[in-house]
């Protein structure tokens, strides 16, 4: 068994209402062959022995319970419809992730306790290559894509948390965040009690001629021009500004590349009001800094090391039913650092496998009014605007912001939004 520290926060607050689940649905070209998927599901799940497990609540030698890892030999489930399975549950066999699939669609499902997008790719990669080289092409070429048979480095089972805390961090001061416009109270709109997903899809060559054009990346342009929309819809109506939090991953600032546990963290960017009537250029150079000066891998690591030690606080609670309770707070503590909240993992770089794949996109389990997960494949970027506002008010203003900059989005489909629940393992 391995003791869980790096994501003990997910797998302390997480309960049936906050499931911090992530799903990925990659739609290939053909209707999905769920003989063949079930074939490249258990190839996969060969490759990563340190995702085939189930959570287990253990008590150390002081009396203290804790939550570990212990191998899972069950099978991975596929659920053979839209609708996922209950993760950490028998429908799951117990597992932390799943499958799905429907029509010419196939989805992962995961728990964030396990791992993060950068980990969940990697599943998706090989799960991608295994069922495309049984329905497509036998000799499809598998670089850059991770199998069964392949010599598991050590790397890959590395927890950083495990490891003692460098003594010569630097990290370089940071302004302090201003007062964030909180959506989830005060949208201009009322919010819904459900969540909807709306996919939006920009060229992905457009995207980046403008982002090399202008020294800036992806996500760091889609949280401005965000940001610039809600501040168009608030006004000066409070003195509260926007404020994203920008997923980032954590792995090469503490130099562990290849570690697969959850390894994501946020930086905070801000459009305060000295920032509103420059030019965007301007607005785009000072997004652009923020980010270069939060990613600083000393700043990460620091951050890294204080969660821990906080984590480590909460330890001192001896049950983990109590470290539950004690989280309860963290719901409202998150939704008073942001407005909203940004994340890409990066191109899907699916290898040879990506010419069977005409879409793919993320959805989250949310608690903020509006999230927004970012994914580029096939040509295309996906935007994930997942929201819980009664009209479309914050995302024609976005639509407005990239008009104007020449950028040709369209929504592909919008629905409610449909996310993994995780079974009640706290008792």
């Amino acid at each position: 068994m391995k003791q869980i520290i790096s994501e003990r926060f997910y797998t302390y607050w997480a309960d049936s209402q906050h499931s911090w689940t992530v799903r990925f649905i990659m739609t290939l070209c053909d209707d999905i062959d769920r003989g063949l998927l079930q074939e490249a599901v258990a190839a996969t799940q060969q490759r990563y022995p340190y995702y085939s497990v189930r959570l287990r609540k253990t008590t150390d030698a002081k009396g203290r319970e804790y939550y570990a890892l212990d191998e899972n030999p069950l099978p991975w489930v596929v659920m053979p419809s839209r609708q996922p399975a209950c993760l950490l549950s028998p429908e799951s066999n117990h597992h932390l992730l799943a499958f799905a699939c429907w029509d010419n669609c196939i989805a992962i499902d995961f728990f964030h306790a396990l791992t993060d997008g950068t980990g969940g790719y990697n599943v998706l990669r090989t799960l991608l290559y295994e069922y495309c080289r049984r329905r497509y092409d036998s000799q499809l070429n598998r670089e850059g894509v991770r199998v069964a048979g392949d010599v598991i480095s050590p790397e890959e089972l590395t927890d950083p948390a495990s490891l003692p805390r460098p003594d010569n961090l630097n990290p370089l001061p940071v302004p302090p965040m201003p007062t964030p416009i909180i959506l989830n109270k005060e949208a201009v709109v009322p919010l819904s009690d459900t969540a909807e997903t709306v996919c939006i899809e920009i060229d992905e060559q457009q995207m980046m001629k403008y982002v090399s054009g202008e020294d800036t990346s992806p996500a760091t342009l889609v949280s401005l021009l965000v940001a610039r929309a809600i501040a168009r819809l608030h006004g000066d109506t409070t003195e509260a500004v926007p404020v994203t939090a920008l997923a980032i991953n954590q792995r090469p600032a503490l130099g562990v590349p290849l570690a697969s546990p959850s390894m994501a963290s946020a930086l905070r960017l801000s459009l305060v009001s000295e920032m509103r009537d420059k030019p965007l250029d301007v607005q785009q150079t000072i997004y652009r800094g923020m980010v270069v000066l939060q990613s600083n891998a000393d700043n990460v690591a620091a951050g890294f090391w204080q969660s821990k030690g906080l984590m480590d606080q909460l330890d001192q609670i001896p049950t983990v039913k109590g470290r539950h309770q004690a989280m309860q707070g963290a719901y409202e503590r998150a939704l008073s650092t942001c407005s909203f909240v940004v994340s890409y993992v990066g191109k899907g770089r699916f290898g040879a496998a990506e010419r069977y794949v005409t879409h793919f996109c993320t959805e989250v389990w949310t608690h903020y009014a509006l999230t927004i997960e970012m994914s580029a494949v096939g040509g295309k970027f996906c935007i994930s605007w997942m929201h819980r506002f009664s009209t479309d008010v914050y995302l024609d203003a976005l639509f407005d912001e990239m008009r104007q900059l020449g950028l040709e989005a369209t929504i592909s489909w919008r629905r409610p939004l449909l996310v993994a629940t995780v079974a009640d393992y706290h008792e």
